[in-house]
């Protein structure tokens, strides 16, 4: 029931018990470069963004072979055929994490927005459509500065309060789970969820440099989509264990 929020957002009750890690920042360029040399031309410091859900899981799926972990997406021919929940490999985050980070970890209580729940914006919160970004965007925020008209290099901003940058701004970021509009269950608590089993949209999440309502701001803010677009990138997640290591 939080102010303006839309009628795709559930309020669902999570129990995250499986420790996990997640990328500092998003997925730059030039990080990805080294999966898809075609990508290399692009500015090094920026995030990857402007490509599809199945790309940026084609990504984590390559970096399991570098670090000798078990894959998380099992791919064959450029298609995905299933995950292994019990991986230690790399992955998106999943929805429930992605909004843990961004308004629980490292905070008294769960907060509406990344720097709290304060309507002003604080200094440097992230990169948003700001003042530099009238005439680009039809809405954006009077008043606040970020110095960017369009996206940013990563880590350009103060990081959040669970130690990550951007997730406020910048790029919004595919997460694991395929979209629903299915409501819970009441009274229901679900154990560290991966959402559907099958679907035809992913969530993203968080906001972006085109970004300049309160709606797009809150950390409860979620889309459904298929293809990539250029406010959009991804960061990386992991288990802690799993795999070989399951019963350490």
């Amino acid at each position: 029931h939080e102010k303006l929020q839309r009628a795709n957002e559930f309020q669902r009750n999570i129990d995250l018990n499986k420790p996990f890690y997640a990328g500092k920042f998003e997925v730059t360029n030039k990080q990805f470069s080294q999966f898809n040399n075609a990508t290399s031309s692009c500015s090094p410091n920026l995030p990857m963004t402007s490509i599809s859900w199945l790309y940026s899981a084609a990504f984590c799926h390559w970096l399991f072979v570098l670090e000798d972990l078990q894959p998380f997406y099992i791919l064959n021919e450029g298609a995905l055929q299933g995950v292994n929940g019990e991986s230690d490999g790399y992955r998106l985050l999943t929805e429930a994490e992605w909004e843990w980070l961004a308004r629980k970890a490292s905070r008294p209580k769960q907060t509406k927005f990344p720097w709290g729940d304060e309507l002003k914006i604080p200094p440097m919160a992230g990169n948003i459509a700001d003042e530099h970004a009238k005439g680009l965007v039809p809405i954006y925020v009077s008043n606040y500065s970020d110095g960017y008209a369009g996206i940013a290099p990563v880590g350009s901003f103060n990081s959040d309060k669970s130690g990550l940058f951007d997730l406020a701004g910048n790029a919004s970021e595919w997460v694991h789970d395929y979209y629903s509009l299915v409501p819970p269950e009441p009274n229901n608590t679900e154990l560290d969820p991966m959402g559907p089993q099958a679907g035809e949209l992913h969530v993203i999440k968080g906001s972006n440099w085109r970004s300049g309502t309160i709606t797009e701001l809150r950390a409860a803010f979620r889309e459904g989509a298929k293809k990539g677009r250029d406010d959009t990138g991804f960061r990386v997640a992991r288990y802690l264990y799993g795999g070989a290591n399951v019963e350490d």
